[in-house]
This record gives structure tokens, C-alpha cells and sequence, in this order.
């Protein structure tokens, strides 16, 4: 995120920046232990398809595909059958936005699987740029916040309790964040999806003060700017050159995490971006955590 655009240096963390899918977070390298289940929250299309595919390729046993597309989670669970025809799949339609569908969502999985290892929140919506606020629609702006945020919610009250009691679990809680939630200038700076994010990200600092204790390990990753179908709907022809960042680089740089496993609990309640280079990321441990980078702060 360009910093002229009210951004904080975020995108320029690491030295190196990648835009694809590099050796050191490869999910082909990865085996995890079996079984091994992963639900997907938003995987019918785009980044949330990629999630899918990665932990697929990673070698998960089990998926849970939930959005409310389902044609969308069709196509997503075949192509994860296509790289692992042995994988056991089941497609849930959920709208976040309501404590019943997520509820169901997490009876589902318990009866299908009996178990859970990670969580990934990928549904958002941005809702058309706008950038004046009295020129927004308020019903698109409530429903930006009650998927961004509250669905959030939703989803760490009824699935954290499967992730904690799931035996010999990888407890993984991971959000597809973004650094728009830092940004208040620019072409698209669009108040109902940056303050959205801004509140999910700070949501997801209190979960991991309030989890980390039961072995909780939950991240907030940026995806990078992707030329996603959401996108392409909402983005403003100014910003369209910048959407150059693979669909499939979240979902690697997710199942990296999930593999580090608590050696990368250090990283738990920051925001990290899909393109650090992971190698010059932990070499800024040290750095990371005397000075607690990367979390949200008010300067005084």
C-alpha cells in the first residue's frame, strides 16, 4: 500500500516482496499430520478458493467449504478433488452475518469430522468505493461491518470451541485481514470497508489475549492485492495496475503459518501480509517483539 495513500510502511516490512508463490512457503512441501481439517469461511471464489487449494495440496484430510454461494464451493471442492481425489469435503452454505448460520456451520463440522484444526476467515465485502461518507449508503455500510466484523465474531464464538477441543489439534485461527484497515486517504480509501477492517483486526488482538493461554495460535494475514472477482466489482480503474498479487499466495503463506506451527507464535496478534519474505520476517524477530511491531497503537 503505497504510504502517500495513508499507509504505515507495512507493504515495504520485508526487504523482498512476493506477488507469488516462492519455494519457502510452498504448500506442496508441507505434510501435516493426519487427520487434519481446516474450515473455510468465504472459499466459493478467489482468495478463499486458493486457502482451500493450499491446505489441499498441504495435505489437510478434511475440508469444510462454507460461504453463501454454493455453486462457488461446487467448483472450489472440485478442483481440491482434483489434487487430492481422496480428500473428504463437505459444503455448508453459511452467511456469517447470522449467529444460526455459523451455529450450523460449526454442528456440521463437529458431526462430519468430530474435529477441527484450523479456521480461516476469508469473507469480506468492501461494498462500492466511496469516499465521502455522506455520500454512503447506509444500508451497504451497516452490511460491510456485520460481515467484516461481527461475522468475525460469529465465527470465533461458535468454531473456537471445536479448534480447542479438537485432541492433538493444530488450533489454528487465521483472518484475511487487509491493510486498507490503516489506510484514510487515497482512491480507496472507503470508510465502511477501512474501519470495518480496522475493528476485525483489533477483534482478532483480543483473541489471541483471551485464547493464547489454551495453545490458541491466531493470525491476521493481508492476501496482497488481487485482481479477485470482489475487486474487479468495487475497485476503482486508478487502483486496478496495483492488483498484481496471486489469489493462490494467501492461502501458501496461511498453511506456512499452520506448518511453523508455535514456533511462529511470536507472530500471533499481528498483522502480516501473504508477501514478506518469510526468511527476512523471522530474521526481524528480535525487533518484532522488543518493540512489539506490527499490532495496532495510538502514538502519544
Amino acid at each position: 500500500m503505497a504510504t502517500n495513500w495513508g499507509g504505515s510502511g507495512l507493504s515495504t516490512f520485508t526487504e523482498t516482496s512476493h506477488a507469488q508463490i516462492h519455494p519457502s512457503i510452498d504448500p506442496t512441501s508441507i505434510r501435516f499430520p493426519q487427520p487434519f481439517v481446516v474450515c473455510i469461511v468465504g472459499a466459493s471464489r478467489g482468495i478463499g478458493a486458493g486457502v482451500a487449494h493450499a491446505y489441499t495440496k498441504a495435505s489437510a484430510t478434511g475440508l469444510v467449504l462454507a460461504s453463501r454461494r454454493v455453486s462457488g464451493l461446487e467448483a472450489t471442492a472440485s478442483d481440491c478433488k482434483a489434487i487430492n481425489p481422496a480428500i473428504d469435503i463437505e459444503i455448508v452454505e453459511c452467511d456469517i452475518t447470522s449467529a444460526a448460520s455459523v451455529s450450523a456451520l460449526a454442528e456440521k463440522t463437529r458431526a462430519r469430522f468430530g474435529r477441527l484444526d484450523v479456521v480461516v476467515v476469508n469473507s469480506g465485502v468492501s461494498g462500492p468505493v466511496v469516499l465521502k461518507l455522506t455520500e454512503t449508503d447506509p444500508a451497504t455500510f451497516q452490511q460491510t461491518i456485520d460481515v467484516n466484523y461481527v461475522g468475525l465474531f460469529h465465527c470465533a464464538k461458535f468454531l473456537l470451541p471445536i479448534l480447542l477441543e479438537s485432541e492433538d489439534g493444530a488450533k489454528n485461527f487465521i483472518t484475511v485481514s487487509s491493510f486498507a484497515a490503516l489506510i484514510v486517504r487515497g482512491p480507496i480509501a472507503n470508510a465502511q470497508y477501512c474501519v470495518s477492517k480496522l475493528a476485525q483486526l483489533k477483534l482478532m488482538e483480543h483473541v489471541h489475549e483471551q485464547y493464547r493461554e489454551a495453545g490458541l495460535l491466531s493470525w491476521s494475514v493481508h492476501p496482497g492485492a488481487v485482481d479477485s472477482e470482489m475487486a474487479r466489482e468495487t475497485c476503482p480503474e486508478v487502483f486496478r495496475p496495483f492488483l498484481t498479487d496471486s489469489p493462490e499466495l494467501c492461502g501458501a503463506f496461511c498453511t506456512w503459518l499452520t506448518n511453523k506451527g508455535e514456533e511462529a507464535g511470536w507472530l500471533c496478534g499481528r498483522l502480516l501480509s501473504a508477501k514478506y519474505d518469510v526468511g527476512q520476517l523471522e530474521a526481524r524477530k528480535s525487533e518484532i517483539m522488543e518493540k512489539d511491531l506490527l499490532k495496532l497503537v495510538m502514538s502519544l
